[in-house]
């Protein structure tokens, strides 16, 4: 009997102690395999294959590998030396394809061409629909990274309020029509999403950068000493724990806190015509020259450039939301010249010609020395 009763004390420890193996047994394996997806990004590579299949990318499956900290968290990233920057894209993802096609980036089968060595795919966020967030596109954007980065391409995604509010609402209870696995899948894959992006003197972010947003950033920086992109794993991802701190950073409109960094900016020409000054000041500080941003729709389908220069007249701020899922092609490019210059062209339908197809596929994919 007391044996018996020993057993059944010593049952929990042995339970812990065979959890720990499995679980070492499984890392070991998912270390060493090259055809296993870890964790959560395990069920859904059926589906992932058939959108691969469906949209002409490799089916190879893949190791989602974290992000590797800069050797250096005080240094600022260099602005890589071509890009294309897509916001709102809202769903669609032929928009996306039509693009990348007419800069050259993709060819005719919708594959990505050799050697695209230095060139950054930048997306600043609302690439689903917070009304009918379509998995399928997130796992088209997935494959997307994987594929670029076989032809020396990266992807960099940032997130929208579109992303926010479907974290949210799923934190709460609701699935969208989904299984709690995909549910929370999508839910991971928002939360592995940075907030805003600074590489040289450019700011990839979703929506209008508010002033107490980047007097927040340049505290951050003189207290730290740490680069600013840092800010998104030391502060934006731990809001993650609870749909009240995400609050802070969700550009939300409605009963707006005193104390939200970023929130929808309902009038922006008066907002910056009352902040202008003071917001250049702390971009000056943080020695931001450009900023680009979508999450404003510009129904003219053009980019909005130098928006707010009567204001701010030192920040050239872009408006890159052209409503791309209507019009089927939108994005900004951006090269750095030789003299250290950042040379901007807009891709957009009253843009869309022969000869910007040719300068811009010169620009990026075959950049002149």
């Amino acid at each position: 009997m007391q044996e018996q009763s020993r057993e059944r004390y010593l049952c929990p420890e042995k339970e812990k102690m065979l959890h720990r193996n499995k679980k070492d047994s499984l890392s070991n394996q998912l270390r060493h395999s090259e055809n296993r997806v870890p964790g959560l990004f395990s069920w859904p590579m059926g589906v992932l294959k058939r959108i691969a299949r469906t949209f002409g990318l490799s089916e190879k499956l893949f190791v989602i590998v974290p992000p590797k900290e800069p050797e250096n968290r005080a240094e600022r990233p260099a602005f890589p030396a071509r890009c294309i920057v897509f916001s709102d894209t809202d769903n669609d993802v032929n928009s996306v394809k039509n693009t990348l096609s007419f800069a050259g980036i993709l060819d005719e089968k919708g594959e990505f061409k050799d050697n695209l060595e230095g060139i950054t795919i930048f997306h600043t966020g609302d690439l689903i629909d917070k009304k009918n967030p379509d998995p399928s596109v997130v796992a088209y954007w997935q494959l997307l990274q994987h594929d670029a980065l076989t032809k020396g391409c990266h992807i960099k995604l940032i997130v929208g309020n579109h992303e926010q509010e479907i974290w949210q609402k799923i934190r709460t209870g609701e699935k969208f029509g989904m299984g709690a696995k995909q549910a929370h899948w999508l839910n991971e894959f928002i939360e592995s999403l940075d907030l805003f992006y600074v590489a040289g003197p450019v700011l990839f972010i979703h929506g209008y950068p508010t002033l107490e947003f980047l007097q927040t950033l340049l505290h951050f920086k003189k207290v730290t000493g740490k680069d600013l992109n840092c800010f998104n794993t030391d502060h934006y991802k731990k809001a993650f724990r609870s749909v009240n701190a995400m609050r802070l950073y969700a550009y939300v409109r409605e009963n707006r806190q005193t104390n939200y960094l970023l929130y929808d900016v309902a009038d922006a020409s008066r907002y910056y015509k009352k902040q202008g000054r003071l917001v250049g000041a702390v971009l000056a500080q943080l020695k931001i020259d450009v900023v680009i941003h979508g999450h404003r729709p510009q129904h003219s389908g053009v980019q909005v450039d130098y928006e707010f220069g009567k204001w701010i007249p030192k920040v050239r701020m872009i408006g890159n939301d052209t409503i791309v899922r209507r019009n089927g092609i939108g994005a900004t490019v951006i090269r750095m010249t030789s003299s250290g210059a950042l040379d901007i062209v807009f891709i957009n339908t009253k843009t869309e010609s022969k000869k910007l197809r040719k300068k811009v596929q010169e620009d990026l994919v075959e950049p002149s020395n």
